[in-house]
């Protein structure tokens, strides 16, 4: 497949065809959890997280694509699934949370 189709899959595509390849058996019905995250998908750890989650059981992770920063919120508790994803446009610089 060449790189080019790569930006005409969606985000969530390519993280789930990254955690099949993987360790597909790990998946816990069929949702993400940060273990799987962790070892998938290429990310910067961040400080903080957008407003509207709290970081007291809440923590984010960021990766750079198609020119958009994109968010990952993932919950402390349990097996810490992802909880939300959030994207920002780049042309406004990097989001500071």
């Amino acid at each position: 497949m060449k790189l080019a189709a790569f930006h005409s899959l969606g985000l969530a595509a390519l993280i789930s065809v990254g955690a099949v390849a993987v360790k597909a058996d790990e998946a816990l019905d069929g949702h993400m959890t940060y273990e799987i995250f962790e070892r998938t998908v290429e990310h910067a750890d961040l400080a903080g997280c957008p407003p509207e989650f709290d970081i007291e059981t809440q923590f984010c992770r960021m990766t750079l694509a198609a020119e958009r920063a994109h968010v990952f919120v993932f919950d402390y508790a349990g097996d810490q699934p992802l909880q939300a994803v959030k994207s920002y446009d780049l042309a406004d610089g990097l989001p500071a949370f």
